[in-house]
């Protein structure tokens, strides 16, 4: 009866195909192909991916890779060797285990043909596989978040638009000396703060509401652009002026 290597190299001859060729196809290791096909599985590589390459390498060669696989567990169980390793094997997070298999547990299952080990390590990888995506989405989500200055716009709406109220002149005469400040309600500046003497009269530029403070009410007059406007006061006081 041939062995393992002998039907894996007769099969690559028979299609005229080289070690090299195999190995670029394939991306298994050009020296693991010879020496699977020595019969030589004296490999530094856990069972399961010596599985998996012989797998791969019959499937190539068109072959059974199942039939291959299950000699290869016979082989090992005849030998009287493990399954697998018996160190512990972690990658990331993920626990391998270190439990090892006799061969009657080296068949395929019945689910797509693969065997209940190599199902045990799709499924941790996938699990992997799906928490980091959902690790992705969260970050995505939290600096969508903290980033977003101000929130969308209902369609059709457009922000107000504010008109600038064109500058008006005001003219402050005074029947009397008194003192008087002229403050800007829109930033605050101050356009006058002072004491007029009797008959003096003081022109300001004025854009907006205007915040009075007058010591003698009675004794100032006041006109915007020509027009007169009367104090609402007769003696110290403050008032607004639109």
């Amino acid at each position: 009866m041939q062995t393992i290597g002998e039907r894996l190299e007769e099969a690559r001859k028979r299609k005229g195909i080289s070690i090299r060729e195999a190995a670029e196809t394939t991306k298994i290791r050009g020296d693991y192909l010879q020496k699977f096909e020595a019969n030589s599985f004296d490999i530094d590589l856990p069972p399961l991916y010596i599985r998996g390459f012989l797998r791969s390498y019959a499937l190539y060669l068109d072959l059974d890779p199942e039939r291959f696989v299950s000699d290869f567990n016979s082989a090992l169980a005849h030998e009287g060797k493990s399954l697998r390793r018996e160190t512990r094997e972690i990658y990331g997070r993920v626990d391998f285990g270190d439990a090892a298999r006799g061969p009657e547990n080296a068949e395929p299952s019945n689910s797509g043909g693969r065997s209940a080990q190599d199902q045990a390590v799709m499924l941790k990888y996938g699990l992997l596989f799906g928490g980091a995506i959902v690790a992705i989405v969260v970050i995505i989500l939290l600096i969508n978040v903290l980033f977003s200055r101000s929130p969308a716009k209902p369609p059709g709406q457009t922000a107000p638009i504010v008109q600038a109220e064109s500058a008006q002149t005001l003219t402050l005469t005074v029947t009397d000396a008194t003192r008087v400040k002229v403050v800007q309600d829109l930033d605050g500046v101050a356009l006058f703060n002072g004491a007029l003497a009797r008959g003096e009269t003081k022109s300001l530029r004025k854009q907006g509401k205007l915040l009075i403070t007058v010591e003698a009410g009675k004794n100032l007059r006041m006109e915007v652009n020509g027009r007169a406007y009367p104090v609402p006061l007769e003696g110290y006081g403050r008032f607004a002026l639109d």
